[in-house]
């Protein structure tokens, strides 16, 4: 018997999909978003996702490569200071209060996941997963308000997300059973190496 294939809950609000692809992917040696895996570009991977919710998706990114996607590309207003900085310009650029935001390098996030997230945003600021203890930033629910908060913080050299985030009104969401469920759900590729290591399993 074929196991029933999981549907979204499709939110009955608005929503804005980034997807954060601003990194030096300097381990990667090309742009890891672009990176083939499994037949499409890694990041094909989280604009598929990201649709079945919305139709509004940015890129957080400076490379004019994303352009080939079609979809609204947001750079950073203040480079060099990694996804704190393409954060806070996304989500001031934003049209819409709830975000989902995820790297441009997780190809196994699932729907289930993502409804989880949706169903708890309650009066939070952000929705973050955790998992033994291992925070996922990149991988997460964010109210358009925090771009003010993310922008101060960059501007004063706080970089690290988690310390942002630690002055947030944050619901940390523990996934250990979903990822019982799906071992690979936060799996990402720094190397080009990681990624064949993983396909030759």
């Amino acid at each position: 018997m074929t196991a029933q294939k999981y549907k979204p809950v499709i939110p009955g609000y608005d929503l804005t999909g980034i997807l954060m692809a601003g990194g030096k992917s300097s381990r990667m040696g090309q742009e890891k978003g672009l990176v083939e895996f499994k037949g499409k570009p890694l990041i094909q991977y989280g604009i598929d996702l990201l649709s079945s919710y919305t139709d509004k998706i940015i890129i957080s990114s400076g490379n004019s490569a994303y352009l080939n996607f079609g979809l609204e590309m947001i750079p950073d207003e203040i480079t060099g200071n990694g996804p704190s900085a393409g954060l806070a310009a996304a989500l001031k650029e934003s049209s819409t209060a709830w975000n989902l935001v995820l790297a441009c390098d997780l190809p196994f996030l699932e729907l289930e996941f993502i409804d989880g997230l949706l169903s708890v945003r309650g009066l939070y600021q952000a929705v973050i997963p955790v998992h033994q203890g291992i925070m996922e930033p990149l991988a997460g629910l964010y109210h358009k308000d925090l771009w003010n908060q993310f922008e101060k913080a960059v501007l004063t050299g706080n970089l690290a997300l988690h310390k942002i985030l630690g002055s947030c009104h944050v619901h940390y969401l523990v996934t250990d059973r979903l990822l019982e469920k799906y071992p690979n759900l936060f799996t990402n590729f720094n190397s080009l190496e990681e990624m064949d290591q993983f396909i030759r399993k």
